[in-house]
């Protein structure tokens, strides 16, 4: 009976040592999990964070600003539209505005850049270069620029 008195206090036995490395395993394992889904999150968040900026930078194609007669000193919303149409001197004053106050008064967190193209030809740019962005979103628009059918191109992006 002594012996097995003895025995009992015994904390390290096989079996558990196989149970503690079981769980620190499965714990890992949920860990690196947890992680890498933290990862996705962060970058569908991104994603459509540079899409919203996106669709919205677009609208100012469809919109007249405010003041409706706005110009580079007078705005506080731009929209570059006049009679369903895209005004071409709001879009000489938006340059006039500047990328910076632009980004302002846009409400932009991200950088974008914008073309006109008539057929295959650019016939207006507006923003920065996305060279070297780790992330883009592309919105292509449809409008009507003197008398011409022409696509918009908006990017929106952002450095890593």
């Amino acid at each position: 009976m002594e012996i097995y008195k003895k025995l009992k206090g015994q904390a390290l036995s096989f079996d558990f040592l196989l149970a503690t490395t079981i769980s620190i395993f499965v714990v890992s394992l949920l860990l690196i999990q947890v992680g890498n889904n933290a990862k996705e999150l962060n970058e569908l968040r991104e994603k459509n964070e540079l899409n919203r900026e996106a669709y919205k930078l677009s609208e100012i194609f469809f919109s007249k600003g405010y003041p409706e007669n706005w110009n580079s000193t007078n705005v506080k919303i731009i929209g570059v539209e006049s009679n369903n149409r895209i005004d071409w001197n709001k879009l000489k004053s938006l340059e006039k505005i500047g990328y910076q106050k632009s980004l302002i008064l846009l409400g932009l967190k991200n950088d974008y850049n914008i073309t006109i193209f008539n057929n295959t030809t650019p016939i207006y740019s507006f923003g920065k270069n996305t060279e070297n962005a780790s992330s883009i979103i592309k919105v292509d628009r449809i409008s009507i620029l003197n008398d011409s059918i022409v696509s918009i191109q908006i990017l929106v992006f952002n450095y890593d």
